[in-house]
């Protein structure tokens, strides 16, 4: 009993003197730094209308955050990370994206992206059925373009609609893909916290 007691003391001495030894502000500032990006439209290539720039709603860094209840500042996953918003435009569904629009806001998120680089995630939030003018696969195009800005080695979540198009870019550049389940779309928030 008394080598148990000793062996035990000698434990929870030297677990507690290694401890010690650690530098604690190091290991909180060892967080993933994961960017947050994204373009988001259901559009009707159908439709005589056509949605330009001005159409979309674009949330730039912290303003991106108020689009996600899950990163409000008393919830557990703002801390779990470094995040690093940097754009998300969002559009009424409509009709089919200028090219102009498109590029305009491809451009901004890719040199938002460029700022915050080194990455080790990226949330790419996307709707999956958007159309550009002169352009087959605007989702594929637009994840192809931000691996040339961060690279493959960059785990890259996303999360849509569950009728997007999965092109096989898109599927080839996204790491973790995950969609709505319910229709209407009431697990979006959830759908999204999930990716």
């Amino acid at each position: 009993m008394r080598k148990t007691v000793i062996s035990l003391a000698l434990i929870l001495a030297t677990t507690a003197t290694f401890y010690s030894c650690v530098d604690s502000t190091k290991v909180n500032k060892e967080l993933p730094r994961i960017a947050i990006a994204g373009l988001a439209i259901e559009s009707s290539t159908f439709s005589p209308a056509v949605t330009h720039v001005e159409n979309f709603r674009t949330r730039r860094g912290e303003d991106v955050f108020s689009y996600y209840p899950f990163f409000s500042q008393d919830s557990s996953l703002i801390h779990e990370a470094e995040w690093l918003p940097t754009l998300r435009g969002h559009a009424m569904p409509g009709g089919i994206v200028t090219r102009e629009a498109y590029e305009s806001l491809v451009q901004e998120t890719l040199e938002r992206l460029e700022e915050v680089l080194p990455l080790d995630g990226l949330y790419f939030d996307i709707h999956g059925a958007m159309s550009v003018q002169g352009l087959d696969d605007p989702e594929g195009d637009f994840i192809v373009r931000i691996r040339e800005v961060i690279g493959t080695d960059v785990i890259v979540s996303s999360c849509m609609d569950l009728h997007g198009s999965v092109s096989p870019r898109l599927a080839q550049n996204i790491d973790l893909l995950t969609c709505y389940r319910l229709a209407p779309h009431e697990d979006a928030i959830e759908s999204k916290k999930r990716a």
